[in-house]
């Protein structure tokens, strides 16, 4: 992830000294304190050590491993990357005007059909149109790759999977939220600001029913998947990643759009593959938000949904877990990029806002699922918008169902938060648009 360094040095000795503090404190008090009874076998503490996770995350060690960075690209590989990805597919405004005004043309459901041929769908894209919807919301699903890809052939027991909760941390840099969750507030800034600013409302509104997208979901790292099934080994050969969407993250993004449609929020899904190379990956979906964000200016929230990697020492991958209503369900952790000083995340307070208040529905409806937000000095695209996050959800561990089961329940959550204090109806209540789900491959 592209994180622009300020005053390297300090912080460099501020970690070396928390370092070597930690490291005096007894071993075997780190490993009793720290891990479950499961893991205290394991050497160390938690820490994300995957070659393919897309950062180092530390759970375990307050006050350490906060500064979460990676190199940055030099400046002519990002300007080369974007040559090469001046035209990313997408909908096109027209493509979006001429849909959106057949969809609001259809007054009911009988004529859903007719609705989605007049938007020039295809007999098989019109087979996707919901049965009965009655929703007045637009689903638009772009870029779907086709690829598909059968997990079953990585059978080798290479190392164990562990299965984990994690609660609440403890420490100076974990601020109890009012609704519930809490933050890490990995910064500079003081705890009593970073209290107050959570206690802020979410300055996001929508308009609910309304053919104009509201929301945009995409993925920088595209390929990010799970494990097939649930078990308690994995096989190295599977570098979990695939481009198949049902392993992917891709098929999260569409449990929460599915949901955010269905309580009537208008999304787009674009699910381009922008870790293909990995090299540029932030580059390549930075360019995809700002057209989209250019051709549908309606669009106030921007999610990026990812996949953590979360192991141990000896090798170990660990399986984030919730049980919400019997089921388990991958843990997530919201990432909310703070500024510097050198203004390159200009909204960090309102995204930090929005990230406070999402953390606090979510844990006000399904109480464990989250991981404490993550605010630390980063970037990670928030840029683009007050309404910007990145949405760990589960680890390399975890399974694509319990991950997808997360999806639905962030797109509930989400949904919930936004219909509180969305705008006005845009359309009559008793003349709803239906919802079509649209799949282009490209």
């Amino acid at each position: 992830m592209r994180v622009i360094r300020t005053d390297l040095r300090r912080r460099a000795a501020r970690f070396v000294f928390r370092a070597a503090a930690f490291a005096a404190v007894p071993a075997a008090v780190l490993t009793a304190f720290f891990l479950s009874p499961q893991l205290r076998e394991a050497v160390g503490v938690a820490a994300a050590v995957d070659s393919s996770s897309s950062f180092t995350s530390i759970e375990n060690a307050n006050g350490i491993g906060c500064m979460l960075y990676e190199p940055t690209e030099p400046e002519e590989e990002r300007s080369a990357v974007r040559a090469e990805n001046d035209d990313i597919p997408m909908f096109s405004p027209d493509e979006m005007q001429e849909f959106s005004a057949s969809a609001e043309s259809s007054g009911d459901e009988d004529d859903s059909g007719e609705a989605a041929a007049e938007a020039g769908l295809s007999s098989d894209d019109q087979s996707s149109v919901k049965e009965g919807a009655v929703t007045s919301a637009l689903l638009l699903t772009a870029n779907m790759s086709d690829a598909r890809e059968d997990l079953g052939v990585f059978s080798e027991h290479s190392g164990r999977i562990y299965e984990e909760h994690f609660g609440k941390g403890s420490g100076p840099e974990f601020i109890n939220l009012s609704g519930g969750g809490q933050l890490r507030n990995c910064t500079d800034f003081s705890a009593d600001w970073a209290q107050e600013q959570a206690s802020i409302p979410s300055g996001v509104h929508i308009e609910q029913h309304t053919s104009e997208p509201q929301v945009l979901i995409l993925h920088t790292h595209t390929t990010e998947s799970y494990e097939p099934y649930e078990k308690d080994w994995y096989d190295a050969s599977y570098t979990s990643r695939s481009e198949d969407p049902a392993n992917s993250v891709v098929s999260v993004g569409t449990a929460i759009a599915e949901q955010l449609a269905a309580a009537g929020i208008g999304v787009i899904h674009d699910c381009t593959v922008h870790d293909s190379p990995y090299t540029g990956a932030y580059v390549r979906s930075l360019d995809t938000a700002k057209k989209l964000l250019e051709a549908y200016p309606s669009i106030k929230v921007v999610l990026d949904i990812h996949r953590d990697a979360i192991g141990y020492e000896d090798g170990s991958r660990v399986s984030a877990v919730a049980e919400i209503d019997g089921r388990k369900a991958a843990q997530i952790m919201v990432i909310c990029a703070a500024d510097d000083g050198s203004d390159f995340v200009p909204g960090f307070r309102e995204n930090l806002h929005f990230a406070c208040a999402l953390q606090q529905q979510t844990e006000t409806m399904f109480p464990g699922l989250t991981r404490p937000i993550l605010f630390q000095y980063c970037q990670y695209n928030q840029q683009v918008s007050p309404g910007a996050l990145l949405i760990e959800v589960g680890s390399h561990g975890n399974t694509v169902e319990q991950a997808v089961y997360s999806g639905e329940l962030i797109g509930r959550s989400l949904a919930a938060m936004l219909n509180e204090t969305a705008e006005p109806l845009a359309v009559p209540a008793l003349a709803p648009v239906p919802l079509y789900f649209l799949d282009r491959v490209r």
